[in-house]
Formats: C-alpha cells, sequence, structure tokens
C-alpha cells in the first residue's frame, strides 16, 4: 500500500501567512533506494487468488491452509529514524487466534465492541480487510529486506535510519515528517500560486518538513538543502512517506504458497 501524509498535513500545516521563507541549517537529503519490484511466479498468483477468495467467503479453513503456522510481524514505525522490527508468532491452535493476532499488526486499532464483549469477530474482520486490500491493490509486487525469499504485495525502499536519525536532530524536527517526491518539484519562497522558486526538489531523496514556520491552509514549510525553508501546496503536489504495509508469500514445505508474513506501520 502506498502512504502519502496530505490528510495529515492538512491538521497540522494551518498557521499564519509568513512573507518569505525563514533561514535554516543546510543538509543533505537522504538517499532512498527504488522498491525491488518483482515479478510473481504463475503458481504464487493462483494460490493468491484463492487465498483472497477464501478471506472474502470468510471461509476459515481454506483461510487456515492459506496461512503459514509461523508467522512473521513487520513492524514499522511513524518515525523513521527508528528501525523496523521483525516478531514471530504461532503455531496458534485455531485459525481465529491467528487472524486475532495478526489484527494486532493492521497499522491502526480496529473497531472494538462498547460493551467489553469477545473482541474475536470485530479482529478477524478487520484482518480480514486487511490482508483483501493488500491483495487487490494495484501496486506491483516487491520484496522486503527484513523476509528473505518472500514475494510480498508491496516493495520496500530501503534508507539509512541512523542516518534519518541524526538529520532529524540537526534540523530539530521529527523524523515522521521526512517525505521524497516521485517528480522534481518547485519549492516557493512564499505560500502562494507564482510566488518565485527558491529550489527543485529531486526525487527519491528524503527532506524534511518545517513545522516551525507557519503556512495557511493546504501549505506547509519544508526544509530546504541549500538552507533555509520554502513552501509547497500538498493539495496539488504529492508527498510520500517510505512506509511498508501489506502481506508477504513463502512456499510451504508441501510447494504451496501461503502468507508468510505480515508488515505494517504502526502508532
Amino acid at each position: 500500500m502506498r502512504i502519502t501524509v496530505s490528510a495529515v498535513l492538512a491538521s497540522l500545516a494551518i498557521g499564519s501567512l509568513p512573507l518569505c521563507a525563514h533561514a535554516g541549517e543546510p543538509y543533505s537529503p537522504i538517499p532512498l533506494q527504488p522498491a525491488q519490484a518483482i515479478e510473481p511466479p504463475a503458481d504464487l498468483l493462483r494460490d493468491a487468488a484463492a487465498f483472497l477468495d477464501a478471506v472474502q467467503k470468510d471461509d476459515r479453513a481454506a483461510i487456515a491452509a492459506g496461512l503459514s503456522a509461523d508467522l512473521t510481524l513487520v513492524d514499522g514505525a511513524l518515525e523513521l529514524g527508528i528501525p523496523r522490527r521483525t516478531e514471530t508468532i504461532g503455531p496458534f491452535e485455531t485459525v481465529e487466534q491467528a487472524l486475532v493476532a495478526l489484527a494486532d499488526n493492521i497499522g491502526g486499532i480496529y473497531e472494538r465492541p462498547f460493551d467489553g464483549s469477545d473482541i474475536t469477530p470485530f479482529a478477524i474482520k478487520a484482518e480480514r480487510e486487511f490482508i483483501a486490500l493488500s491483495l487487490t491493490e494495484t501496486v506491483p509486487w516487491g520484496r522486503d529486506p527484513l523476509l528473505a525469499d518472500a514475494f510480498c504485495t508491496y516493495g520496500y525502499r530501503s534508507f539509512d535510519t541512523k542516518a534519518v536519525s541524526e538529520l532529524g536532530e540537526r534540523l530539530d524536527t521529527q523524523t515522521s515528517s521526512f517525505f521524497y517526491l516521485d517528480a522534481p518539484t518547485d519549492i516557493l519562497a512564499r505560500p502562494e500560486p507564482g510566488a518565485p522558486v527558491v529550489a527543485t526538489l529531486a526525487p527519491d531523496l528524503l527532506y524534511g518538513l518545517d513545522y516551525d514556520t507557519d503556512a495557511p491552509s493546504h501549505w506547509i514549510a519544508v526544509h530546504l538543502p541549500d538552507g533555509g525553508s520554502g513552501f509547497i501546496d500538498f493539495d496539488r503536489v504529492e508527498l510520500n512517506k517510505p512506509y511498508a504495509t501489506g502481506i508477504c508469500f513463502s512456499r510451504s514445505s508441501e510447494g504451496r504458497w501461503v502468507m508468510s508474513a505480515q508488515t505494517a506501520t504502526n502508532l
């Protein structure tokens, strides 16, 4: 799944209109490696389609057959300066137990009963929706360096988390504010259409947002690599995060492809 920050920025980028970009420290943006897209084999696509059908129909026996006994959870933090971690869960006595455990790693809090009753049906519904979305989004299959030999419904974009952490300290900004662009993008001197261009940011590099500089409505300030700040309209330009979300498949000892891992970005 591809994650952008427009909704988050819309709630944060509220303030008064500054006259010009503010001064800031020069820095080198962090390189972002390309996702390793791969062509899944035909039998994987067949088994994944059968698994999706089972999930959508809530066929518990078929879901159980499509799950690995041992499952790997990959947990990424919103803060990009924190390395992702893995955890192995299972085996489980029932498929319901497996789905409930997986639902704790979907990148958010699922709906729960108000009366404190059994959360199992709510967790299972949330996990089934997560799996279905992972298998129906139109993004290329790829690899995750934390999951050797697995085929994933996403391709992870690697970067130096230590360098990001250090840069966050230098810029005095949270590493959750770092973003990348898909194409060269002009940054403006003022948060208004037609303002002079002060920099053009290249794609596939991690830049820091400047939350200390006020900007109105759908504008936000960006730390410029050459120093100072400029402004970008995030209603017009997609600001992307290198988060990873989805599921992965590995070949079982019986030769079938089964879901072996789940990746999410959690609070």
